[in-house]
């Protein structure tokens, strides 16, 4: 019977060199949560990131064919003499945060994705020119639409004589490929030309396409003379019915019309063009949806961008003013025209059709909780949406669970905070479920609320009870307290740090009569470990007895940005003045937006030339 290893629930490090780590040794139990504590620039960082989740990781690179690594970023091999007992490692850290102008909270967290699908699959088209909703088109209902078309063109003077009428169906939309195969294919249907990204080509010629780029593709199923539909013509009506039903079938459900030269050599030139839909096409005004996909949602995809702004918002890249086609939506109308009929709430100015995708991305995370809690759809639609409906409830309890119900789904992602950005990743790994993983986490509380602590916590314990090891670099004390194992490097920092001067299940460091001296630079009684020595009570730091009063007043009046709402405040100069409150509360666009760009433009306006800042 085979022996089961001694290392498999713990992870042991020998001699570690990494940065200001002194040769140090350590123990880790698998399957906890280990707090790594320290003063700053101990080697905390050095130890969990620079040399666990870098081992961690490279090793499960390594794990991999040679053909995947080449897309992988291999880490260097840490300074260390032996790590065992590791798994495959995750970092969260708040350096990692995007810097894309298209990713928001709701593309990184996965949310809109799955929004994206629920509008495919549920959501009701309507027509961007007169508001009513389009469905499924007969072959009929097409050929009705072309011959009243045609009716009118005779009637009109300034149309040519021998207008041509071709039938075409749009195989391929925007996509990319070489489509060597499906040419032939056509060919081999008895089809003789195609229109390839706008121009005709005879389908016996050769045909060469980039396989990197995007292309339409439109076989010519037949083509017409105006003057061939005359009343006593009713074999052309047959014909013209049967190209619709071939060209719906090649294409499942589209057929394309153009009243004139389907190639023409002057813009000037070009002759109508209709797009019809057996799936989605207005009765009134003919307009046709393209596919209602996932893609047609995506400001990220050519396919579903605002074709002026290309699914940047903004008149130009890195800009503040909004499109002025989508009004800053990112999407192209068509996208924008597709409505769950559900409402937001009662006072909202919700549209008469119900809630388009960028209506839903506005709300904040705890208004979209609640939405998706209240949505009332048919029994059909939610026989279809529950798995979907499923994932964005459970990854918007994660985020509320995080504190971070304050943040809308639209948010740049390059506004955020080091700490928003890091338990929204926290959020989305909860969301994978994956287990047997350490997460390495860097100070995961920075920048939240103690109001908040404990869901944060709660989210952390409930990632580690799947299965995993949870390594926090941290200095909260509520975390800690929490944590089941800590690992304290210190005792000082940079060159007087790299030691581990505590470790141990925390009970046991808590209780425990530890071996070492008081020092000048604040130990504990019992211990080399300042954290202890705070943790233990054997530390504190002192309430000031006398405060400063300051000299002179800086006054706000009617402050208004974001959610601050007329504010109405007095802050003492020469003093230390702290911003408080709860997580999302306005406390950086109170300071960055309204204290420190109005004394900016104080500054810029009257005191150029000076030398001391004083307005």
């Amino acid at each position: 019977m085979a022996k089961t290893p001694k290392n498999i629930d713990k992870i042991t490090v020998k001699g570690a060199r990494t940065h200001n780590l002194k040769n140090i040794s350590v123990e880790i139990p698998r399957n906890k949560m280990i707090a790594i504590t320290g003063v700053s620039g101990s080697g905390k960082s050095s130890l969990a990131f620079d040399t666990i989740f870098a081992e961690g990781q490279r090793r499960y690179v390594e794990s991999l064919s040679s053909y995947a690594r080449q897309f992988l970023n291999q880490m260097p091999k840490p300074d260390v003499d032996e790590i065992t007992g590791l798994s495959p490692a995750i970092s969260i850290d708040q350096k990692s945060r995007s810097n894309n102008p298209r990713s928001t909270v709701a593309t990184i967290t996965e949310i809109y994705d799955y929004m994206r699908v629920m509008y495919a699959r549920i959501g009701h088209p309507h027509c961007p020119e007169c508001g009513e909703e389009i469905k499924k088109l007969s072959n009929e209902e097409i050929l009705n639409f072309i011959l009243n078309k045609i009716k009118n063109l005779k009637k009109k003077k300034s149309s040519p004589k021998n207008l041509e009428i071709n039938i075409l169906s749009p195989i391929v939309r925007g996509r990319k490929g070489e489509y060597y195969q499906l040419l032939y294919d056509l060919l081999g249907k008895g089809f003789a030309e195609v229109r390839l990204d706008g121009v005709v080509k005879k389908l016996r010629e050769k045909i060469t396409l980039s396989k990197t780029k995007a292309h339409n593709i439109d076989v010519l199923v037949d083509s017409f003379s105006i003057q061939d539909f005359t009343d006593d013509k009713e074999g052309s009506r047959m014909r013209l019915s049967e190209a619709i039903e071939r060209a719906l079938i090649e294409s499942d459900g589209l057929v394309a019309i153009v009243l004139g030269d389907i190639s023409p050599r002057r813009e000037a030139e070009k002759g109508e063009e209709f797009i019809m839909s057996a799936k989605f096409a207005c009765k009134n005004d003919g307009f046709s949806f393209p596919e209602v996909e996932p893609r047609l949602f995506s400001f990220n995809s050519p396919y579903g961008a605002c074709p002026a702004c290309n699914g940047l918002g903004s008149k130009y890249f890195g800009g503040d003013e909004p499109c002025e086609s989508c009004n800053g939506a990112r999407l192209r109308p068509e996208a924008l025209n597709v409505f769950l009929n559900s409402t937001l709430d009662s006072t909202s100015k919700d549209k008469k059709h119900g809630v388009n995708i960028v209506d839903l991305a506005q709300l904040s995370i705890k208004d979209a909780h609640a939405f998706f809690k209240n949505l009332k759809l048919s029994d059909q639609e939610k026989e279809i949406s529950l798995p979907v409906v499923k994932e964005i409830e459970s990854r918007l309890e994660f985020m509320l669970d995080v504190g971070l119900d304050y943040l809308q789904l639209s948010r740049k992602a390059n506004t955020l905070s080091g700490g928003e950005a890091q338990r929204i990743r926290l959020a989305s790994q909860l969301g994978s479920r994956l287990v047997g993983a350490i997460y390495v986490l860097d100070e995961p509380t920075i920048g939240l609320h103690q109001r908040d602590n404990d869901r944060l916590i709660k989210t952390l314990l409930n990632l580690r009870d799947l299965g995993n090891t949870i390594l926090v670099v941290e200095h909260d004390e509520d975390t800690i307290y929490a944590s089941d194992y800590m690992v304290d490097i210190g005792p000082k920092a940079g060159v007087h740090g790299g030691k581990v001067v505590a470790s141990g299940y925390l009970d046991d460091l808590l209780t425990a009569n530890l071996e070492g001296k008081s020092t000048s630079y604040g130990a504990g009684k019992n211990t080399n470990s300042r954290t202890l020595g705070y943790l233990r009570g054997e530390l504190k730091i002192p309430v000031p007895e006398k405060r400063r009063k300051g000299k002179g007043v800086l006054r706000v009046a009617g402050g208004k940005i974001f959610n601050i709402k007329n504010l109405n405040v007095e802050i003492p100069l020469g003093a230390m003045t702290s911003i408080t409150g709860v997580s999302g509360s306005g406390k950086s666009s109170f300071m960055y937006e309204i204290l420190y760009k109005n004394l900016q433009a104080c500054y810029e306006r009257k005191y150029r030339s000076a030398r001391v800042f004083n307005c």
